[in-house]
């Protein structure tokens, strides 16, 4: 009998980290092959044939940057080709590896893997892309904030029933209202993550060194730079602990110690630290409308959220204490447990206690983006102007379905395009250049219709928070599917070529 795997998976911008459970029912850390808990998203293309993955890729990155990659998750979604060695990468194959490393490159791996609470479809659909090259069925994809929350209502069985995680992750933010383990409205930024304070506090150093050091430029030592961004993060994680700290650079036979404060962290990152409470009112406000309360507890999330300055920003606009309990690892827990609710309940029933009473309760999630289709504006007088009329709705309880009318504009019309758009914007807007194609196809081979002639279009996004897409002509009966392709995405073809690649790679840590 073939060997099943159950993991929960944090695939993170920075780190990934992958839980399961233990004998005694509750979900455990599992180490990768270095016996870290968390491994660096970092990978490394040592040959055309051998990959480094970790932290020993984020070691190699200082004197071999040009065949290392970082952050990728930010990519996710895009059009983005890499090459190292002669071969073409994306987004998804470089995941890839970074799974199969957590995974332990086995055969049989189910999975729960976490995506911020505000992808949309087409990164969504690349992290299952990426799962597949790997070798891993997805169980679930599951919304960070709510695998936090799920691992914080067992951790804490008296907490609030309405709660809200500020999930601030290396390169993503969300923040999420949640009613028990029900979604009631989720907002973030994709781009906006602890990253963004490791690269201002990484110029301040440089540019502090450049000050010290003139006769020296720092900037064209690549190795330098290099280490320099690494040392950036080393430092500001230290300086949730300690209030100042003196930080030695050497760079081309010369020195300088530059003296950094957690006062001047916070001052480089006081905007940033802005705009996530911005959107924490907005989905504050979202919960507020859903006739959802003030949340009775703020659950702190991802790594970047141990920064002290950020636990005070909220005490103070929120008037609660945020509780801040392994936030590295609490989404990776949620997974792991979540896994189990899908593909073995009896582990979590056998533990008692608040395990069992998770192992049947179901979780709901909502819409993280407003989805519609692009039409022309019959309204418009010089006849060029288009819009997109959203059908599934932002913050609406998943899985959702919607169907829609829409009318032909001119006379004997065989044919309709059908495009389907994401909001891409942090508001909804029927503006095209708020909005994002992600789905294109054509319903064909129709009667020649006249004008007014109606076409019904129904748009359901799935609990993974995927799209599927059916354009009808009620006349004829002609139908439109569209499922499989997403644009941003690699398609049947691209996918076969790199699982091709990936399989003649071997992968360590």
């Amino acid at each position: 009998m073939d060997l099943v795997v159950i993991l929960g998976i944090d695939l993170g911008t920075t780190c990934t980290v992958t839980a399961g459970i233990g004998d005694d029912g509750r979900p455990v850390v599992l180490p990768n092959s270095l016996g870290e808990t968390s491994t660096p998203s970092v990978v490394h293309f040592e040959s055309a044939d051998s990959v480094l993955v970790g932290s020993t890729a984020r070691t190699a990155a200082a004197v071999d940057p040009d065949n290392t990659v970082a952050l990728i998750k930010r990519r996710m979604g895009t059009e983005f080709d890499l090459f190292f060695h002669g071969v073409r990468h994306t987004p998804e194959s470089i995941s890839a590896l970074i799974l199969r490393a957590v995974a332990g490159d086995v055969p049989g791996v189910r999975a729960v893997v976490t995506v911020p609470a505000y992808f949309g479809i087409r990164e969504r659909e690349a992290t299952f892309q990426a799962a597949a090259l790997a070798g891993i069925e997805v169980l679930e994809l599951l919304s960070e904030p709510v695998a936090a929350a799920l691992h914080h209502r067992t951790a804490f069985p008296d907490a609030p029933d309405t709660t809200l995680v500020y999930d601030l992750g290396g390169g993503t933010f969300d923040t999420t209202v949640l009613r028990g383990a029900e979604v009631v409205a989720v907002d973030g930024d994709s781009h906006l993550g602890g990253a963004d304070w490791d690269a201002r506090l990484a110029s301040h150093l440089l540019e502090s060194f450049a000050a010290a050091v003139p006769e020296v430029d720092p900037h064209e030592d690549e190795v330098f730079l290099s280490e320099v961004v690494v040392l950036a993060e080393k430092v500001k994680r230290e300086l949730s602990r300690v209030s100042s700290r003196t930080v030695a650079l050497r760079c081309g036979g010369a020195s300088a110690a530059v003296e950094v404060t957690r006062a001047d962290v916070e001052a480089m990152g006081a905007d940033l630290v802005d705009r996530t409470l911005e959107i924490t009112r907005r989905v504050l406000d979202s919960a507020a409308a859903r006739g959802v309360p003030r949340a009775g507890s703020v659950v702190l999330v991802g790594g970047a959220s141990r920064m002290p300055g950020v636990a005070r920003a909220l005490r103070a606009e929120l008037g609660v204490e945020p509780r801040l309990v392994e936030p590295d690892l609490a989404v990776a827990y949620g997974a792991a447990i979540r896994a189990h609710q899908l593909a073995s309940p009896e582990r979590l029933r056998r533990a008692g206690g608040r395990m069992a009473v998770v192992a049947d309760q179901p979780t709901r999630s909502v819409v993280p983006r407003s989805f519609g289709v692009l039409v022309d504006d019959s309204h418009d007088p010089s006849g060029e102007g288009r819009l997109v009329v959203h059908v599934v709705h932002r913050n609406d309880p998943l899985p959702a379905t919607a169907t829609t009318r829409f009318a032909t504009i001119v006379n004997d019309q065989d044919r309709v395009r059908v495009q389907i758009c994401e909001q891409a914007g942090d508001v909804p807007s029927s503006e095209p250049a708020h909005n994002r194609r992600v789905l294109d196809g054509e319903l064909s081979g129709l009667p020649p219709l006249p004008a007014g002639s109606l076409v019904e279009v129904t748009l359901g996004v799935s609990a993974d928070g995927l799209l599927s897409v059916t354009a009808r002509e009620p006349r004829s009966g002609r139908s439109l599917t569209l499922e499989s392709y997403v644009d941003g995405v690699v398609d049947g073809g691209a996918h076969a070529e790199l699982a091709r690649s990936l399989a003649g790679l071997r992968v360590a840590q």
